[in-house]
């Protein structure tokens, strides 16, 4: 889908719902909120976990249909550079590691910091040949610090949905395509966006009803 499809649906879906017009500013920070609530969906909403049960409902690597929704922010895989202390600053748009490798593709095991002793002191699996890292505040923390760059696959920040507009003489917005951003979203995930934006504003839909919608707007024009 376009911004401006995703615009037009929303604004179709408040017309038919008594809810009023959602102007262009109102419309790019709710669907953002919406991308960012989809995406938290996804990746594992931490109210979900229950004592005894240590996984949401839905979460990341959880089945095949999520991975195909996630890969939409998933970037192919890239280079990390690690300094001469094994830190490695976050990529600036990380939401959630996928997965670490060596350079040689050999998988790099995520610790906490309180098994950090028990790793760093393995004899069955040391960490000179089995290496690991750390989440803290300033970045990845590799052991060993010697390793020098590793390779990443991780969720990220989707792109801000954006519809640009210019003002016709009137002073009503008019859809720019030039400086409008598209979602990264597949088609049928958007849904589930739109559903999460609408109801930041008080409008309840299912999915169903909001592809209904957008069909109206992309084979009608409406």
């Amino acid at each position: 889908m376009t911004a401006d499809e995703v615009y037009r649906t929303i604004q179709l879906a408040c017309s038919k719902n008594q809810s009023g017009y959602i102007d262009p500013d109102q419309f790019n920070l709710i669907i953002k909120l919406g991308g960012l609530g989809f995406l938290d969906y996804l990746l594992g909403q931490v109210e979900q976990y229950q004592p005894g049960r240590p996984q949401p409902r839905v979460a990341l690597g959880m089945s095949k249909t999520i991975r195909l929704s996630l890969a939409a922010v998933i970037d192919p895989i890239s280079s990390l550079a690690i300094d001469g202390t094994g830190l490695s600053p976050y990529p600036a748009n990380l939401q959630m590691v996928d997965a670490m490798f060596t350079t040689d593709m050999k998988k790099i095991r995520f610790v906490q910091q309180n098994k950090l002793d028990s790793y760093l002191n393995s004899s069955i699996t040391p960490i000179d040949t089995n290496p690991i890292f750390l989440i803290d505040s300033a970045g990845f923390q590799f052991y060993p610090i010697t390793l020098g760059t590793a390779k990443i696959s991780y969720v990220h920040t989707p792109v801000e949905v954006i519809w640009g507009f210019n003002n016709n003489p009137n002073g009503d917005p008019i859809y720019d395509p030039t400086t409008s951003v598209d979602p990264e979203w597949y088609d049928a995930d958007m849904m589930q966006v739109i559903v999460r934006a609408l109801a930041l504003i008080g409008v309840n839909l299912q999915a169903a009803q909001v592809q209904q919608y957008a069909q109206m707007i992309k084979t009608q024009g409406q």
